[in-house]
């Protein structure tokens, strides 16, 4: 197989229409149906299914392409690497949440780029479990991630210790129980070690009044509403310091989970702009 046929397959996916698909990729419509029989013909199974009226996957097909994706992301990146090769000495991509590129790491990333003129950054945002697989196939060199990898290709380490703050932007009665259950908590998943603290305190079956999945979009409300929540110290501590928000009183203190961060990349397989970075992020 080769990367048009992988492009090609992916366009139909999103589109669901060989015409759209052609169109989109300058190609003829007999062109691109000719490059996914091909496809189909080296993987021995039927990809899509198509009709007059639509274009649906198979269970091959379902399962081929987050598989079709990761290849297409790693000759983009093979292909911007070579093509930077004249202008610079090295090509870094870091991933991680946004919240880290928005909170935490924004002065290192920034420092290090200015430090560092010579080599290329590509700097992305994905969701904790994208950039574990990505750091996995070797689309992204550093990953920055809020839950331990236990995959084997991959090494970590610790790099922060938050911890979680209850804040909001006036003064509210001390926070209890009954308080989590009303209309002005504003609630985030914030994985695994803070669910599970906050299922005992609530309940497995508890359903948030105000549920908000960015943490970017959670910080505004809490400063532009009459909303509290639960967030790490680090992403709104320019905030309370400015009186922007305040941390609230509550019943949960001593309970309270722990949030940690994570560096990770491939082991055995560092490069010098990988090693700045992570030096840059030790200190």
């Amino acid at each position: 197989m080769d990367i048009e046929q992988i492009r090609a397959f992916l366009v139909i996916n999103e589109t669901r229409n060989f015409t759209k698909a052609a169109e989109i990729l300058h190609i003829a419509q007999s062109t691109i149906t000719a490059r996914i029989r091909t496809l189909e013909q080296q993987i021995g199974k039927q990809l899509l299914l198509r009709n007059n009226k639509q274009v649906t996957l198979t269970r091959a097909g379902e399962l081929f392409v987050p598989y079709a994706e990761r290849l297409n992301e790693l000759v983009q990146i093979s292909m911007e690497t070579i093509l930077l090769e004249d202008r610079f000495t090295d090509k870094l991509v870091i991933g991680g949440p946004s919240s880290i590129w928005n909170y935490t790491f924004q002065t290192d990333v920034l420092n290090f780029k200015s430090s560092h003129p010579e080599i290329a950054l590509d700097l992305m945002a994905h969701t904790n479990e994208n950039t574990i697989q990505k750091v996995i196939d070797g689309t992204i060199d550093i990953g920055i991630v809020y839950s331990k990898p236990r995959h084997p290709m991959v090494d970590y380490e610790l790099l922060q210790e938050d911890y979680f703050v209850l804040v909001g932007r006036k003064d509210f009665d001390t926070i209890d129980l009954n308080a989590l259950r009303g209309g002005y908590f504003l609630f985030l998943d914030w994985g695994k070690p803070f669910m599970t603290w906050f299922n005992e305190i609530v309940g497995p079956h508890f359903i948030p009044a105000f549920k908000i999945n960015q943490t970017a979009l959670v910080v505004n409300y809490l400063k532009s509403g009459n909303y509290f929540g639960f967030v790490p110290k680090s992403f709104v501590a320019p905030y309370l310091k400015g009186g922007e928000l305040q941390e609230l009183d509550h019943k949960f203190s001593s309970m309270l989970p722990s949030f940690k961060t994570y560096v990770i990349h491939l082991k055995n397989k560092n490069r010098p702009a990988t090693d700045l970075f992570l030096e840059r992020l030790r200190k």
